[in-house]
């Protein structure tokens, strides 16, 4: 079993490094979902990602209240948006995956509204100079509505959080932000059915979903007893997408524009 899940960690870390020779593929593969993207908007998407920064788990991307100065993408690596108790506990509002955006504020209110935060060690490039194009949709109208799109995308994520945390029972949570993470790794290149990236910690999982590290133990292995999922190392398999799927309740998004 060792031997397994050392192999698996390792294969996927070889996948990973194999991205880092495309470092704008992630971002590429979420906006071409949404618009067909011109050559010259493929062109500068990949100069946006070309030179990204290493940072540590655990380094804040912005912080609740302050200006958003800094608008960029997870090139890779894990994050959060996130708010904090003063008596230190936690509330997650979603995780960033690689290809997610962050720091793009609103127009009329500048200021973050979470806090946000790299959950594992990551690379990020600035996009202030995709956001000044995306300004011109006449000039770059593929990345201008593939742009908004994500934005609205992000907001449909969110409404299912609150229904996740609302009407959910244990068990339907569990599976229904499985469900939403696994679609969404799909979206990036890794097909559901297979094994997916999975770096979340049980109490990063537990502070996403208002249940104890404990109560989400439990659920996972649940899971697994159901042969719902599988999980190795950090990685997990969602084994009966379908099933998974309709014990939640999880209807994926639905595109706003086809991508040719």
């Amino acid at each position: 079993m060792a031997a397994t899940q050392r192999h698996s960690a390792q294969r996927h870390r070889a996948k990973e490094r194999a991205r880092e020779g495309m470092p704008h593929d992630a971002l590429w593969r979420r906006l071409s979902r949404f618009a067909a993207l011109s050559e010259q908007e493929h062109s500068i998407i990949r100069q946006a990602c070309a030179a990204p920064g290493l940072v540590a788990a655990g380094a804040e991307l912005f912080c609740e209240g302050e200006p958003m100065r800094k608008p960029g993408v997870l090139v890779s690596g894990w994050g959060c948006r996130h708010r904090l108790l003063a008596d230190g506990r936690r509330q997650i509002f979603d995780f960033l995956l690689p290809g997610d955006l962050f720091g793009d504020a609103m127009p009329d209110d500048p200021h973050a509204t979470a806090s946000g935060l790299t959950l594992t060690p990551a690379a990020i490039a600035g996009t202030g100079c995709l956001i000044e194009m995306v300004r011109e949709p006449r000039r770059f109208p593929g990345l201008a509505t593939a742009w908004s799109a994500a934005r609205a995308r992000q907001e449909q994520y969110l409404l299912g959080h609150v229904v996740r945390l609302g009407r959910q029972t244990a068990h339907e949570r569990v599976a229904h932000l499985l469900a939403e993470l696994g679609h969404r790794l799909a979206e990036i290149g890794f097909p559901l059915g297979g094994f997916q990236p999975m770096p979340l910690t049980q109490e990063a999982l537990a502070d996403a979903l208002g249940l104890s590290a404990v109560h989400v133990n439990r659920t996972l292995q649940l899971l697994r007893r159901e042969r719902l999922i599988e999980t190795r190392a950090a990685a997990l398999r969602i084994v009966a997408p379908e099933a998974l799927f309709a014990l939640a309740e999880f209807r994926p998004p639905t595109p706003v524009a086809a991508p040719h």
